[in-house]
């Protein structure tokens, strides 16, 4: 039986954080929701999407700059999610780990380029 290396079985992490993300955008759109639990299951599929993909060994130009893209999309969508509501301060915490998160793994993916 051979047995896989470390940099294999990391991949195959990636994957799972990958599939994980996919499945969040799906129940993202499928469930009911209100405007806030759906901004904030977009920002975790995401941040979810790039943690997945820190775990690859080389990311092109193209897929980095993409992400960006949409990570600075939505945090735009955040800040207006979280300035409609009453609550403006605990909306914007709910919003800042997964988008705190989302920067540092964009910089930590931007080496692989």
């Amino acid at each position: 039986m051979m047995m896989k290396t470390t940099r294999q079985t990391q991949r195959w992490y990636g994957y799972f954080f990958i599939g994980l993300s996919v499945l969040a955008l799906i129940l993202a759109g499928l469930l009911p929701l209100t405007l806030v639990e759906r901004a904030l299951i977009l920002t975790t599929a995401v941040t979810l999407m790039a943690y997945g993909i820190s775990y690859q060994t080389r990311l092109a130009r193209g897929w980095w700059l993409a992400l960006v893209v949409v990570g600075g999309g939505l945090i735009l969508l955040d800040l207006v999610v979280a300035l409609m509501t009453p609550a403006l301060f605990l909306t914007f915490l709910e919003f800042l780990l997964p988008l705190t998160f989302l920067v540092v793994l964009l910089g930590y993916l931007r080496r692989l380029i």
